[in-house]
């Protein structure tokens, strides 16, 4: 081959080299902005030695802890451990971060050499520099040479905050579900007490109705009112029917606070009396009534 022979492509063999060497640090340079800039955390384990996929599983288990070392790591893997630099990552044991006691742990690292260190969505919980637990989803792919894995590429993120904040939504789930609860079996108990008061009311208003009509009425016909007006004793069975209705529960209310002589004159009202007949049967002046008459419906919110 003299000198000036070419290549395929028309490029001499410097010419190539340059080209190839220029292509592999513009792919070097693309694929190290990737991983700096990936929200995951982006990272690659080492096994020294490398662990043969022939041993028996617990042994190869043991050799993740014993022989993974940190090679890379992006700026997340960092901010996932609460470190400060990737220098706090790289070269350091994977058992710095990943407790081999956990039985947790130790299942996980089992399920991944069965799917012989591929795998997808695989949680891991690991510890950062506060002690915490993180709660981390793994993507997993390895680097196999020679029946032997020399290395495993992983893409990590955390979603510790997003379980806290299930656990945080189901908890007050359940709360809201034993306050309704709760709330329903009170609404319940409080119709059931309203029920009872509405009976018992109708029961007691049944009552009085009853021993005025078979009791009262029947004596005051007996009585001898010779000495008494009967104007006046004429309004008492009215009287006693407007204590019985909703019209003398009303005037008595305490919240109303009507003097004696106010409710007397109401009652008259009701009955139908005209402002000189009460003046003459109660034996007071007739601007007394009106005063009265006045005093009450202001009490009473009727005064116009």
């Amino acid at each position: 081959m003299n000198n000036n022979s070419k290549l395929i492509s028309g490029l001499t063999l410097d010419e190539s080299h340059q080209s190839l060497t220029s292509q592999t640090t513009q792919d070097e340079a693309r694929f190290s902005a990737f991983v700096e800039n990936a929200i995951e955390a982006i990272w690659r384990i080492d096994f020294h030695p490398p662990i043969h996929l022939d041993i028996a599983l617990s042994e190869q288990v043991q050799a993740i802890f014993d022989n993974g070392i940190y090679s890379e790591a992006n700026d997340s893997v960092v901010t996932i451990y609460g470190l400060t630099s990737k220098d706090d990552v790289i070269d350091k044991a994977v058992s710095n971060f990943m407790d081999r006691t956990d039985p947790k742990n130790i299942k996980n690292m089992e399920e991944l050499v069965r799917n012989r260190y591929y795998i997808k969505n695989l949680i891991t919980y690991e510890q950062d520099t506060m002690g915490s637990t993180r709660c981390i989803v793994n993507n997993i792919t390895p680097g196999i040479q020679g029946n032997a894995v020399q290395y495993v590429w992983g893409a990590s993120l955390d979603i510790t905050e997003v379980l806290d904040l299930r656990e945080e939504l189901d908890n007050t789930r359940n709360e809201l579900d034993q306050q309704k609860k709760s709330l329903e079996e009170k609404n319940a108990a409080l119709k059931e007490l309203i029920t009872h008061i509405e009976l018992d009311k109708k029961e007691y208003k049944e009552r009085i109705i009853a021993n005025i009509d078979k009791v009262i009425l029947p004596a005051l016909d007996k009585l001898n009112v010779h000495h008494m007006e009967n104007g006046y004793i004429n309004q008492v069975p009215q009287s006693l029917e407007n204590l019985a209705s909703s019209f003398g529960q009303n005037i008595s209310d305490r919240r109303v606070n009507l003097t004696p002589r106010e409710i007397e004159v109401c009652n008259l009202v009701k009955n139908g009396l005209s402002n000189k007949e009460i003046a003459r049967m109660l034996k007071i002046a007739l601007h007394t009534v009106e005063k009265h008459r006045r005093t009450v419906r202001k009490k009473l919110g009727i005064t116009s």
